[in-house]
């Protein structure tokens, strides 16, 4: 398995481009032509030499360094994925990780806007926060922000029909309004706060946020999802009704699946049901609301 890290040596002084950065694709070029990746950034642009310093190492042991200084995951490949870690970056690097479809990809530091848009497959793991539309119509892998992360958190680029179709997303912290906003399949969990219309126009797919909500929660949701860890301080909205008995198969189904995410959600116990509200009634209404709290 190769190794490819990129340490920030000189910052280009505007907003980068970064899609070109894939693990799967530096794996397979020199040193010297990774230097010579262009990043664009609106009217100028940069060469990757220019702002980062390239080494490669290759290892045959089950680990590298860069993959023992972070937590497993529950579906990591590490043995034979290509690597690619990224030291130092700031929030001038947009679109990291976008249609990313294989290998593992570690950011060291913040991130800016459109983070695994579209994304795919493999794992994208960011030590700091992100910016808007992390997570943006993405489609399967693996993404993780152990920081916090702005708006339109896996929902739907202005005039598109569908938000994230699959995947699964994980936000240590908070995120900001419309997180998973036409959302259509795949895991989105929050351990911290979500802003205003959380899980808004959501189609399908599952949403848990560990602190509060702010208001507008689940404003036209038609089918899927809404895990709530707490009661939330605002008002159940009124087109949701409440759910009734009868899902303690789904629930333990659930709760199984959650086992290897973060807390609170992992520490859910099967035998305690949590409080189901069906809607919303205006729309299709077969969403439902899960507080377990």
């Amino acid at each position: 398995m190769s190794t490819t890290t990129l340490r920030l040596k000189t910052p280009p002084g505007f907003r980068v481009d970064a899609a070109a950065l894939r693990p799967a694709t530096l794996a397979s070029l020199s040193v010297a032509e990774i230097e010579h990746i262009v990043l664009a950034g609106g009217n100028e642009s940069c060469e990757v030499g220019e702002v980062f310093e390239v080494l490669r190492d290759e290892y045959t042991t089950s680990q590298s360094p860069a993959e023992t200084a972070l937590p497993a995951t529950p579906d990591s490949n590490s043995n034979a994925a290509p690597t690619l870690v990224i030291d130092g970056a700031a929030r001038w690097l947009d679109r990291l990780g976008a249609e990313m479809d294989g290998g593992r990809l570690v950011l060291r530091g913040s991130a800016g806007d459109y983070c695994g848009f579209r994304m795919s497959g493999g794992e994208l793991r960011i030590d700091g926060d992100t910016g808007h539309f992390t997570g943006c119509e993405m489609r399967g892998g693996r993404l993780t922000v152990n920081g916090d992360s702005g708006d339109f958190v896996a929902g739907a680029l202005t005039g598109d029909m569908e938000g994230m179709s699959g995947g699964t997303l994980t936000i240590r912290g908070n995120a900001g309004a419309r997180l998973a906003d036409r959302m259509r399949r795949g895991l989105v969990l929050v351990g911290g706060n979500a802003g205003e219309f959380a899980a808004s126009r959501l189609v399908a797919g599952t949403v848990g946020v560990a602190g509060e909500l702010g208001p507008h929660y689940a404003y036209g949701m038609r089918r899927g999802t809404l895990l709530l860890a707490r009661r939330p301080a605002h008002r159940l909205p009124p087109t949701f009704t409440n759910g009734g008995q009868g899902f303690d198969v789904f629930w333990s189904l659930l709760v199984r699946s959650l086992a290897n995410e973060i807390a609170p959600f992992s520490q859910w116990r099967a035998q305690r049901l949590p409080v189901r509200y069906t809607g919303d009634l205006a729309v299709d209404g077969r969403g439902e609301i899960l507080i377990a709290g």
